[in-house]
């Protein structure tokens, strides 16, 4: 396990190989990073560049590194840096602290009450970022500061003298607030600060899973804890337990309040980002408070660990909403917006508890079967899809071509679930992680929402990537599951090394764009989506019947030459058409959101460079390569099914037998496959066919509620 000073170590060279890459400056390759992390781990949405310093009204310093917008919960958050670079752990003061969070939340304050834009230069993320708060103020519910530093806050450091009320609970504040945390409110508006200093970085992700958990006192909510049966009538082999709790509206909207949509387990927060707030739930708050409990359906929940005693649940870990997002949502909402007394609401809660280890893989059954009955797509349990566990399995066992030079193959890592890249070494000997980095370089890890936005941007939707990741991921999401259920075999060795070739594309953009004279600074991202957008959409203009050949980049595991001179050209003109003068809308990055801004980019004239044809292959040559691969994925499916037949065991297999006989739902043909699944030991085993039933059956059992493992 990798000490503190090692993780520090990591952390910084990580930011410097990151700054002479991109070419952005210490400091945002420094916040870069961490908001990576922070993202990763649900702290915080996407975030957005840019680096501001100036003043404000009466000359009150003003200092922003970036931010990001939570539309679910409407939490604004604000990001400033202190950044040291020193080799040595060096101890941040509190004083130094607090100016640094004063002067972030000045410029939000500044923004909405003195018109901060119209001091700004019109063409930068500045002036987007001051006016996007002034216009959105009214819909802000609170704003989050976060400082960002690779320094060790002061153990001595005055955190909160008045912030914290008797019971533990954040209350608004009755005079003047001193400690390092405490956060003066800009206007109606509450203020949070918070510190991300490098202990706190390393205690979430060096050495823990890569989330903080949200662990709930509920006896500060409401004394004695909130009134709580035991339901759990499950089997013995679930491990998992149920209750039932009756949760009064004040205390679910105070932990909405607190948290924010980190509580809503991300399928319902997808869900929840498309409805917004319920009239019928707000109207019935705010008319008939006393027939709330009759007309709601109520939540359901899971925990990873509960504490119930004498019939009142009094800690839950790890909360997280599974149905009933829309309702919580609704009642900090209509509380913040209508002044509504929530006193006379009382909300049935469904509370489950699953065991830590499988978390992971039960709370989006748990959540797909909660939301059922709703009209919920099903991109929206994508995460957990089939097609993500495939591009997995691909990438921890296909090596790509030596570079550089380079005597060794490596891997593409694929993250398919959050922190697996970290946790895969957690518990490695030197000898064994210094191999595997060797093998699975930093820089060939590939996300499920960094694939999504690249593979978005060249299907030409760099309006849809412009809207954040999430957003982008639920859009991408439908189109996939489409193509899945389709023909799910083109999801296979050739479509996940075109998906790297084209990763390979758009960080080369990414690299490329800040070391360009012409770039000003802001809106890389966005320039980046468009540039890979636009570079698909003139090939097929330039050369009809004819795409980029993406295997020749995967064999050479660069970007060519020719293809980085036109890749170059076309930045820049992406550049000037979306900061162009004459744009309909003044805020360039939420011109950068619509579609009428990608019919503009498409407008845009150009020729290719000399030489480009040779990077190109034929529509037919290409239908070739695919309909081989297609063969390969076939076979390759019926030797994983075999395996995983042999994987899951014969104990398995008897079970499920022993199920099926109060579950009617095997076919003749899968009935005799499971007979010989149960005799393994005998000697006997399924052929391919019978494996292909056994999986089939196997996943209308799951459906039933027969477990997964």
């Amino acid at each position: 396990m990798q000490s503190f000073e090692e993780y520090r170590k990591v952390f910084l060279e990580d930011t410097l190989a990151t700054e002479e890459s991109e070419a952005n400056g210490t400091v945002a390759s420094f916040v870069k990073i961490c908001t990576q992390k922070l993202f990763e781990g649900d702290v915080m949405p996407e975030y957005t560049p840019c680096y501001y310093q100036g003043t404000g009204y009466r000359n009150a310093a003003v200092r922003v590194d970036g931010y990001a917008y939570d539309d679910h919960d409407g939490t604004f958050y604000m990001l400033s840096a202190l950044y040291s670079g020193s080799s040595e752990n060096e101890t941040l003061i509190g004083s130094d602290a607090r100016t640094a969070l004063d002067r972030c939340r000045m410029f939000a304050a500044n923004s909405i009450e003195h018109d901060l834009a119209s001091k700004i230069e019109i063409s930068t993320e500045a002036y987007d970022l001051a006016s996007l708060i002034k216009d959105q103020a009214r819909f802000i519910s609170r704003f989050v500061v976060v400082l960002l530093t690779d320094m060790s806050l002061s153990e001595r450091a005055n955190l909160s003298e008045t912030d914290v009320s008797v019971k533990g609970r954040k209350k608004k504040p009755k005079s003047k607030r001193t400690g390092v945390l405490d956060a003066e409110p800009i206007g109606d508006i509450d203020v949070e600060y918070r510190i991300w200093d490098m202990p706190r970085f390393y205690r979430v992700f060096g050495v823990g899973d890569g989330h903080e958990e949200i662990a709930i006192d509920f006896n500060s909510y409401l004394e004695g804890g909130i009134p709580c049966l035991s339901a759990d009538y499950s089997s013995e082999t679930s491990h998992c337990r149920s209750f039932l709790c009756i949760i009064p509206g004040n205390v679910l909207a105070d932990l909405y309040d607190e948290y924010g949509s980190r509580m809503l387990e991300g399928n319902v927060r997808s869900f929840l980002g498309k409805r917004g707030v319920n009239k019928e739930i707000r109207n019935t708050v705010l008319n008939e408070p006393d027939m709330f409990f009759v007309y709601n359906n109520g939540l359901s929940a899971t925990a990873t660990e509960v504490e119930v005693r004498n019939g009142k649940l009094l800690f839950a870990r790890d909360l997280q909403i599974v149905n009933g997002g829309q309702t919580t949502a609704t009642l900090s909402a209509t509380r913040h917006t209508n002044g509504a007394d929530l006193s006379k609401i009382s909300v049935l809660m469904k509370l489950t508890q699953v065991p830590p280890e499988t978390a992971a893989t039960i709370v989006p059954i748990i959540s797909k079967s909660a939301n059922s009955q709703n009209k919920i797509n099903a991109a929206d349990f994508f995460s957990t899809h089939e097609y993500h566990v495939r591009l997995e399995q691909i990438s921890r066992r296909k090596f790509a071509p030596a570079k550089d030079g380079a005597q060794h193959e490596t891997h593409w890592f694929y993250e398919r679930a959050r922190g697996q890249y970290i946790q895969a070494t957690m518990h490695m000997t030197k000898a064994q992680e210094r191999k595997f980095v060797t093998q699975n370089p930093k820089d060939q890890v590939i996300t499920k929402t960094d694939l999504a936005k690249v593979l978005s941007a060249w299907d030409e939707y760099p309006h849809i990537v412009s809207k954040g990741a999430e957003s982008n991921f639920s859009e991408f999401a439908k189109r996939t599951e489409t193509e899945w259920e389709k023909r799910k075999d083109d999801f296979n060795d050739n479509y996940f090394q075109e998906a790297v070739a084209l990763v390979i594309v758009y960080r080369s953009i990414d690299k490329m764009v800040p070391k360009q004279p012409w770039y000003e600074g802001g809106y890389k991202a966005n320039i980046v989506s468009y540039t890979t957008a636009l570079l698909h959409y003139l090939i097929k203009q330039w050369y009809p019947g004819q795409s980029l050949n993406l295997q020749r980049i995967w064999q050479k595991q660069k970007c060519p030459d020719i293809l980085m001179q036109q890749l170059t050209i076309l930045a820049e003109k992406v550049y000037a058409a979306i900061t162009s003068p004459s744009r309909p809308v003044q805020n360039v990055t939420q011109w950068c959101k619509q579609a009428a801004c990608w019919e503009s980019v498409k407008q845009i004239s150009c020729a290719p460079v000399s030489n480009l044809e040779t990077l190109l292959q034929g529509h037919d040559e290409l239908s070739i390569v695919k309909r081989e691969a297609r063969k390969e994925r076939k076979l390759d499916d019926e030797i994983d099914n075999m395996k995983f037949v042999f994987e899951l065991g014969e104990e398995y297999w008897k079970q499920m037998e022993l199920w099926l006989r109060s579950h009617r739902i095997a076919t003749a043909t899968e009935s005799k496959a499971l007979t010989y699944a149960t005799k393994i030991s005998s000697g006997f085993f399924p052929d391919e066919k019978q494996s292909k039933s056994l999986m089939k059956l196997r996943g209308k059992a799951i459906a039933e509620g027969f477990p997964p493992k």
